[in-house]
């Protein structure tokens, strides 16, 4: 395939950088200090008939140690795993997955995606945690075809298998599409889980992207 072949414009890269910052989120922790309130004290009475004039309250003077934390809330979520390996059963295709990062080649972005992996486009999420998980693929090579020369091949209930770390996560296809090559909304990130498979077509021309989506289709085994 031809360096453009993953093209996407910069929207893309400034979507991935808000993916970023979006995943982390402030701790927020309420700490509570127990009090005491001092007594007031009465002094001795004198020998006269008068009482003297009452006195202001001493506070005690022992150190208050703080209470306990109480009431804390912590807002984050926690990372899982990249990919590093993706299976698809119905297209014999087992590789491994490498991050990828935006460059600009001849004034243009794109991804540079080995011939021989699947390329996981950073800022897009993990498997296994909620978001738009991005794969994308070569259709073909200088050396024959890709490894996502039979991605349109895939029919809705197909499954496709990453593996990381944290396991193995199984997938299915629920719908195929074709977008033009400058269409960044396939990258927006989602509320649920979502695989999303891109690759360049036709073979030869690359003027538009072939999407596959895929849902979760169970936990992943570890």
């Amino acid at each position: 395939m031809r360096p453009r072949s993953a093209l996407l414009p910069l929207a893309s890269v400034i979507l991935g950088a808000l993916v970023l910052i979006a995943c982390a989120s402030p701790v927020e922790v309420t700490i509570t200090w127990e009090s005491e309130t001092p007594e007031a004290t009465e002094p001795p009475a004198s020998g006269g008939t008068e009482r003297p004039e009452a006195t202001s309250p001493t506070p005690s003077p022992q150190a208050h140690a703080p209470g306990p934390i109480t009431g804390s809330s912590l807002f984050f979520r926690l990372r899982t795993a990249p990919p590093v390996e993706l299976e698809i059963p119905r297209l014999g295709v087992s590789v491994p997955v490498q991050p990828v990062a935006s460059v600009i080649d001849g004034g243009q972005w794109h991804w540079p995606v080995p011939a021989d992996a699947a390329g996981h486009l950073l800022g897009s999420a993990n498997p296994g945690e909620p978001g738009n998980i991005a794969i994308t693929g070569h259709v073909d090579t200088r050396d024959g075809p890709g490894i996502f020369a039979r991605l349109a091949e895939l029919r809705p209930g197909d499954s496709v298998i990453i593996r990381s770390a944290d396991g193995e996560f199984v997938y299915q296809v629920v719908e195929t599409f074709v977008i033009s090559e400058d269409d960044v909304s396939v990258l927006r990130q989602t509320g649920s889980e979502v695989l999303t498979l891109i690759t360049c077509i036709p073979d030869g021309v690359y003027a538009h992207r072939l999407v596959v989506r895929a849902q979760r289709a169970s936990s992943p085994v570890l």
